[in-house]
């Protein structure tokens, strides 16, 4: 059997490490794809349009069919934080916390990753529109905050994570 010759091989923890590799993996993909999340795009998109009032930056939400964004700038499955919140959940949902636990930290994840976004949206169209190049405004910061974010969420899961054990 399979199993048996992992453990042959790698002892139990590999084994356990492997399957739990293996069961993230598939809801992680399965959270990712089952939708296109239109709900979470549009009310991230109408945040983004008030905070950016705040700045004197006026833009107005479009939704039509798939397309969602704040002015010309469009909001995809990828702004919102989908691929990480994905992989969190399946993290948090695998981990060895209790279920309370789980729930309220991956909602306070969850919460903190939306506004998270939300910010880095409203920043990335001030600086874009006050002439900064795309690259910076988007890509340095996007990549900036997002993962300093996770890093930051990882070490305090790490613990309660079998695969890092």
């Amino acid at each position: 059997m399979v199993k048996n010759k992992i453990i042959e091989k790698y002892g139990q923890n590999g084994y356990t490490k492997l399957l739990f590799l293996i069961k993230g993996t598939i809801i992680t993909v399965f959270l990712y794809f089952i939708s296109d999340y239109a709900f979470i795009r549009i009310v991230t998109a109408e945040y983004v349009k008030e905070g950016l009032t705040y700045l004197d930056i006026e833009k107005s939400v479009i939704a039509y069919e798939n397309y969602i964004a704040v002015g010309k700038y469009e909001i995809s499955k990828m702004c919102v934080g989908v691929a990480s919140s994905s992989i969190f959940t399946a993290l948090f949902i695998l981990s060895s916390l209790n279920l309370f636990k789980k729930i309220l930290y991956l909602s306070v994840f969850l919460l903190g990753l939306f506004f998270l976004n939300v910010f880095r949206i409203i920043v990335t169209i001030y600086l874009y529109e006050q002439g900064y190049s795309w690259f910076i405004a988007h890509d340095i910061l996007a990549y900036g905050l997002g993962i300093g974010f996770s890093f930051f969420v990882l070490i305090k899961i790490n613990p309660y994570i079998p695969l890092f054990r």
